[in-house]
């Protein structure tokens, strides 16, 4: 195990770590080439804009001090990218050297020694799921004769990690059943013949979401809008956008108008709310 004391964290930088980590193993990544060494950490620019300057650039500027004339902000709105970018071979010596980092594909990356209390493997998680995870709703697949709102609105959560590392994703596995939280990984998918294998782990029954936003929880705003919309309505509609869900929060656009359906919104809650 890596002495904090060596990196000169105290134990609320720790944990800071600890969930950057997990950001990096979602979203980030070294590139060295003989010119340059570049740290990068991006996400989409329409959903995870609030995320990155509100979350992650405050974060960075506590867990690396040394480098904070390096951390730079960026938007690429060609490309829809935003994130944050250290053009620093000092800075991508560190994290190399101590957490083991490496540059390029991250078929066979797996969780960094560091990582090793219960409190860090909460943080870790969450950092994880915050990036590279994803939350979303399913309606019902049972077949019935009458119209039931559990086949029409989307009520069931579920929250999936998946990434092309098979160890990573059995050591998620491993770190959440040791938190409690229930869950199964996924037979792996393979959708073309030149890509990589998608390994992934899901939660996807009542009390395992339940722990999970209990025990680890989400920061990114982009998951939050969606759990805050399913405690509000019972429900949470595919494929709205950040903006959308917070007219939806904010009571500025009517939820119903992603459904072809006539039902009085106080009914459905009182149906659909656990």
């Amino acid at each position: 195990m890596i002495s904090q004391v060596r990196l000169g964290m105290n134990s609320k930088t720790n944990l800071k770590f600890s969930q950057f980590l997990g950001w990096h193993l979602g979203d980030g990544c070294i590139s060295i080439t003989k010119k340059y060494s570049q740290y990068s950490l991006t996400g989409d620019i329409t959903e995870e804009l609030l995320f990155y300057k509100c979350v992650i650039l405050p974060c960075f500027k506590i867990i690396f001090p040394r480098f904070i004339s390096e951390i730079k902000f960026k938007k690429y709105e060609s490309s829809s990218v935003c994130g944050i970018y250290i053009f620093d071979k000092n800075f991508v010596n560190y994290l190399q050297d101590n957490f083991g980092l490496v540059n390029g594909k991250k078929t066979d990356i797996k969780v960094p020694k560091f990582i090793q209390t219960y409190e860090q493997k909460k943080y870790f998680l969450r950092g994880l799921f915050d990036t590279d995870g994803s939350i979303y709703f399913c309606k019902s697949n049972y077949k019935t004769k009458k119209v039931s709102l559990f086949s029409i609105f989307h009520y069931k959560p579920k929250i999936k990690f998946a990434c092309i590392s098979e160890i990573l994703i059995f050591e998620v596995h491993m770190f959440l059943n040791e938190l409690g939280i229930r869950n199964r990984i996924q037979k792996p998918i393979q959708q073309r013949k030149n890509e990589f294998t998608m390994h992934s782990v899901i939660i996807d029954t009542n009390k395992g979401i339940n722990d999970y936003l209990k025990k680890i929880g989400f920061s990114n705003p982009k998951h939050l809008t969606k759990v805050s919309i399913w405690e509000k309505f019972g429900f949470c509609p595919p494929k709205t956008t950040f903006h959308e869900r917070n007219l939806i929060l904010n009571e500025d656009l009517n939820i119903l108008n992603f459904y072809n359906f006539d039902y009085n919104l106080d009914f459905i809650k009182s149906k659909l709310i656990r």
